[in-house]
């Protein structure tokens, strides 16, 4: 008794922590947790958001004026009083400080192509979140409709799989044949043989799970199963116009040819030159001693009046236009393309026999035993237990896309209308 009381608290301690252990190597996770860990753990998207920040360091750049700057001029050797370095009192030195001024506005429309720049850097670091989340989700729900047909095959199998074990002891004892035997293996060798391309496929999308989220554990997606009709009330024609307003695609566009217009408008000022200012002290050197002056200085625009570069940016507003209206009408194909293939599948999950999943367990149990008591034929039978097992797979491959194509369609629209 003494032992049980110094010992069980012991055996209750390793066995919660193997427990732990355990658990810790799996991340049961809800899809609204793994949007939230994609954004925060995803290493292309930490990088991606250093872009952003290295948008904002320009802009504060492009706010600073420009530094003046200083130039001196020292006496090396007098040689009428044969000195060296004579700087002194009655020596000779020379201090110029001059700035230069951006006119015409030109740092205010640098500052303008700076806030452009990362508002396009935003839209681009949102296309991304959109594309990887898509990635997410679409892998998300098909790993968990997969595992779903997997175990419930698994099921099938065991089952199956004992028959065969209590036929090959009847055909050691010759009581069947060998050909029955060998069909009920080929059958079993058929089903488990999907089975195994469905596990690879699994062992990629656990890959691809872990990459998005960054994480080293096995992925268990969690899954709020609920199917009902989504579509009905929304028109395609209005989804094409919120699209239009609502992919950062599409905005990223605009943001380019607002920043060649910006780069346009710069240009044409840069044709004028800027104005150099200062003034200058020269202690001996000029008609009097102490001499203080002004300076004003500013390029003549004969030759070159930035003519290459204004032609350059009228160019990249036409590309820039073109490139927008491109990018509008493949918004447009894509909406009408989702919105179809959604349509399909939900017409074909709603056309389906979709409420006999929970019943499939039962049915193969009553097919083996119907089977066992020779109530049906080795080929009745075999095509049954494989139409059960087609029928699991594919139901679950179905609930998969079509969720998947609602996703799809949230995508093509730039915005969540099917939740």
């Amino acid at each position: 008794m003494d032992w049980m009381s110094r010992g069980f608290p012991c055996i209750v301690f390793l066995v919660f922590s193997i427990s732990a252990c355990f658990a810790q190597d799996t991340l049961r996770v809800s899809l609204k947790v793994a949007d939230s860990l994609l954004v925060v753990q995803n290493l292309r998207l930490l990088s991606a958001h250093y872009d952003v920040d290295r948008a904002v360091a320009e802009r504060v750049q492009a706010r600073l004026l420009n530094n003046p700057s200083i130039a001196t001029e020292w006496n090396l050797r007098n040689p009428a009083a044969g000195e060296w370095f004579d700087v002194g009192r009655r020596g000779q030195k020379i201090v110029a400080i001059e700035k230069v001024f951006q006119i015409a506005g030109k740092r205010g429309v640098q500052i303008k192509l700076a806030d452009e720049a990362i508002r396009m850097t935003e839209l681009e670091y949102e296309t991304l979140v959109r594309a990887l989340r898509l990635n997410l989700r679409v892998a998300f729900y098909r790993t968990y409709y997969l595992q779903r047909a997997v175990s419930g095959t698994a099921v099938q199998l065991s089952l199956l799989r004992d028959l065969i074990d209590v036929y090959d002891e009847q055909y050691r004892k010759g009581n069947i044949s060998l050909q029955e035997l060998a069909r009920l293996n080929a059958t079993y060798f058929a089903v488990n043989g999907r089975i195994r391309e469905l596990r690879k496929e699994l062992a990629e999308l656990q890959q691809t799970l872990q990459v998005l989220l960054t994480d080293d554990r096995f992925i268990q997606p969690v899954v709020d199963e609920r199917f009902e009709r989504r579509l009905s009330g929304i028109r395609p024609d209005d989804l094409v116009e919120q699209a239009i307003s609502n992919r950062p695609e599409i905005r990223v566009a605009n943001s380019a040819r607002s920043q060649q217009e910006l780069r346009y408008a710069l240009a044409r000022k840069q044709a004028i030159p800027d104005l150099t200012a200062g003034v200058v002290y020269d202690q001996s050197g000029s008609y009097i001693d102490n001499y203080t002056g002004i300076t004003v200085g500013m390029e003549i625009p004969i030759f070159n009046r930035n003519q290459g570069n204004i032609r350059a940016a009228r160019i990249g507003i036409k590309q820039a236009e073109a490139q927008a209206a491109s990018i509008a009408g493949e918004v447009r194909k894509e909406v009408w393309t989702a919105w179809r293939h959604a349509q399909l599948m939900e017409e074909q999950y709603f056309s389906t026999s979709v409420h006999y999943e929970e019943e499939l367990h039962l049915l193969s149990e009553r097919l083996v035993s119907h089977y066992s008591k020779s109530n049906i034929s080795l080929l009745e039978f075999s095509d049954l237990f494989e139409a059960y097992s087609d029928y699991l797979i594919q139901l679950n491959e179905l609930k998969a896309e079509l969720l998947n194509s609602y996703e799809e369609l949230n995508y093509a629209v730039g915005d969540t209308i099917i939740r």
